[in-house]
């Protein structure tokens, strides 16, 4: 639903996925609707793209959620296209080329979309399928020319969101409205939090033994990782589709109707609340005193925490921000990414994929792909 009306650029078909980001000491690995690309973060200067060219023999994507790094190999997987037919791939791709080196296709026919990519401990990948299942697959082994799977958890629905791996133990959250601790050498079930009424598609954030998770129930909980048991849940305006961002006294995160609440830890109570115009997907995100927040509405905000006023009713003044960017003007709807003193802002639909802002007044450093050099005008 949140994809409606999307346009594209530069030619490209609308896009039908959310765009991912990961950076890696000086790259930056991007998903981007049918194209993977890897730059400079400190310029923006294109490394590879993968594929290379159009396809119609072969082709690839959309591409959705966040890009891994596992060794020297890259992984992204395939998603939804704009004409329903899924890319069910889960592809790697070698780090200093862009060229494939694997591909993994969910057994069977039921193979769907990767959502939200996958997760990995260095040596086993875990990759959430639109069929309901958790796959932890092995690139080092093949079977039948791709990575081997090591062993499958099926949920009631789909997985829209990447599991949380920690301390050996995955934490997957799936549209049947539940919440499960998996562990990850064997797959087998440790516990399942069944107290969400709705499906739970984000990732869970993990702070001292508590796991922090929103529901499309328009509630937010706060469950204890060792058992599965409710510490508290927090009732909010609309669906929670953002992975939550954890300090030490307080969690940030946004909703579909583009509200976005700081939760006291320990009781769920509501510290402040901030409107912005649409929908917030991404997760925020905290550099120092500075909390980051985009939203479909294509507006970037900056709070300084230390910095918030609030009225008797805990909500904060549009204008109580260090500083907004509202020239932006597309739908960003994936986490930025802080690299020293730049904001980097993957872009949902048009020609631009990545917008570079100063972290410290807003301002435009640069953009990604680089723009060609202007065509002088005839004579000059």
């Amino acid at each position: 639903m949140l994809l409606l009306s999307a346009c594209g650029g530069g030619g490209e078909v609308p896009p039908s996925a959310f765009p991912g980001m990961v950076v890696e000491g000086p790259s930056a690995y991007l998903a981007s609707n049918t194209i993977v690309y890897k730059f400079d973060v400190s310029n923006g200067a294109e490394s590879w793209r993968f594929p290379t060219a159009p396809d119609t023999a072969n082709p690839r994507g959309p591409f959705s959620g966040m890009p891994i790094k596992v060794g020297d190999v890259i992984v992204v997987g395939g998603s939804t296209g704009s004409n329903g037919a899924y890319d069910k791939h889960l592809y790697g791709m070698s780090d200093t080329t862009g060229q494939e080196v694997w591909r993994f296709t969910p057994p069977g026919d039921k193979g769907r979309e990767f959502v939200d990519g996958a997760v990995s401990d260095g040596k086993l990948i875990y990759a959430p399928n639109g069929d309901g299942n958790l796959y932890a697959i092995d690139p080092a082994q093949k079977d039948n020319n791709q990575p081997k799977v090591i062993w499958t958890f099926n949920t009631g629905n789909r997985l829209w969101g990447k599991p949380l791996l920690a301390d050996g133990i995955l934490y997957q959250g799936a549209l049947d409205h539940k919440l499960y601790a998996i562990n990850a050498a064997t797959g087998k079930e440790l516990w399942r939090f069944e107290g969400a009424t709705a499906p739970i598609a984000a990732t869970p954030t993990l702070k001292d033994g508590v796991l922090y998770v929103g529901a499309f129930d328009s509630n937010f909980y706060a469950v204890n990782a060792k058992d599965g048991s409710l510490k508290w849940k927090s009732t909010v305006d609309g669906w929670v589709w953002t992975a939550a961002t954890v300090t030490k006294d307080a969690v940030y995160f946004g909703d579909v109707h583009g509200k976005l609440y700081a939760l006291d830890l320990e009781s769920g109570q509501h510290n402040w609340t901030y409107e912005t115009r649409d929908t917030i997907k991404a997760q925020p995100v905290i550099s120092g005193t500075m909390l980051f927040v985009v939203s479909v509405d294509t507006n970037v905000y900056a709070f300084d925490l230390t910095d918030i006023r609030k009225d008797a009713t805990g909500k904060v003044d549009y204008n109580n921000t260090k500083w907004q960017n509202i020239t932006l003007a597309r739908r960003m709807f994936s986490a930025p990414v802080v690299v020293g003193d730049a904001l980097l802002i993957p872009i949902f639909d048009g020609d631009v994929k990545v917008w570079a802002l100063d972290v410290t007044t807003g301002s435009r450093k640069y953009q990604f792909p680089i723009p060609p050099p202007a065509t002088p005008a005839p004579g000059k």
